[in-house]
């Protein structure tokens, strides 16, 4: 299908940086897909457009790409993932777990005694979107939240400063890679994966969309902009093309219970990497906790 945007990936984390540091777009976003009156938005983290070099990249690290306050309290972070990764639900479940036990160190920072916390809590929810598909069926969306195993009800609480009962836990997962345009009842929440799939509209797009469009434009970019866009385009392309690699390496060796085949998977990832003259031999050593003259025998 054709690109509705020519050269623009919104999917990479540049362009959906400066999407989400816009706080009308990142609050109908959330309106849409969480289906919470959302009246204003402020972004705690994740906005920050700066050079990071290729080796961040090589390990899991624990950090979100995006976390927003809504004007009641309610936390939601937002997630980017272009390659399938197998523990990838997992890791988002880890997200959200660590931003609540973040919000009760600062609680306890504030002097709230421990029998308290459970009235100081916020909910904090999470959106992934996805470029490849987790999930068995072909719907696009899926909603997340605990329900009682007899008759599905969801499990609701009341939260400080928030008058009606909200969800303990939700977890939306949007994948690109199932997209089609004949989900019209749900389309307020499809157009943001035509949006993040650079798909053409199906129906007309409202202003905050064109807004959108016109951030992830390259056109519009400044000279430094697209020199770090290219930069990381490069990098990314390699490095998600060796990750694919790994994946495959560890899901076999987790069905064959071999600890050996993922070591290995991982360190001929680290040597073509260095062969490429993407990663140095320092870095590639320091990744596979070996020395370097131990390296130079994969070399």
């Amino acid at each position: 299908m054709e690109e509705r945007i020519k050269d623009a990936r919104p999917m990479m984390d540049l362009m959906a940086k400066k999407v989400f540091s816009n706080t009308e777009i990142t609050a109908q976003f959330i309106r849409d897909i969480l289906d919470l009156p959302v009246q204003t938005v402020t972004i705690l983290d994740g906005t920050q457009i700066h050079e990071q070099q290729f080796e961040d990249f090589l390990t899991y690290m624990t950090s979100i790409d995006v976390l927003a306050a809504l004007q009641d309290g309610t936390q939601v972070i937002i997630e980017i993932q272009v390659a399938f990764q197998i523990d990838f639900i997992k890791r988002l479940w880890l997200y959200l777990c660590e931003q609540v036990s973040k919000n009760l160190d600062v609680y306890k920072k504030d002097g709230v005694q421990t029998h308290r916390l459970a009235e100081e809590m916020l909910p904090v929810y999470t959106i992934a979107i996805t470029q490849k598909r987790f999930f068995d069926d072909e719907r696009m969306i899926h909603s997340f939240s605990l329900r009682d195993d007899t008759t599905s009800e969801e499990l609701k609480v009341h939260f400080k400063g928030i008058d009606e009962k909200r969800n303990l836990v939700r977890m939306v997962i949007l994948e690109l890679e199932k997209y089609h345009n004949t989900d019209i009842q749900h389309y307020r929440k499809v157009r943001w994966i035509e949006f993040f799939g650079n798909k053409p509209y199906t129906q007309n797009p409202e202003t905050i969309l064109k807004q959108a469009d016109q951030i992830i434009n390259p056109v519009g970019w400044t000279k430094e902009e697209k020199a770090m866009l290219d930069e990381r385009t490069r990098y990314l392309q390699a490095y998600y093309g060796h990750l694919a690699t790994v994946e495959y390496q560890k899901e076999e060796a987790l069905k064959q219970g071999l600890e050996q085949g993922l070591q290995q998977g991982r360190i001929e990832t680290i040597v073509d990497l260095i062969k490429n003259g993407i990663l140095s031999k320092e870095i590639g050593a320091e990744q596979l906790n070996i020395s370097e003259k131990e390296l130079n025998m994969y070399l």
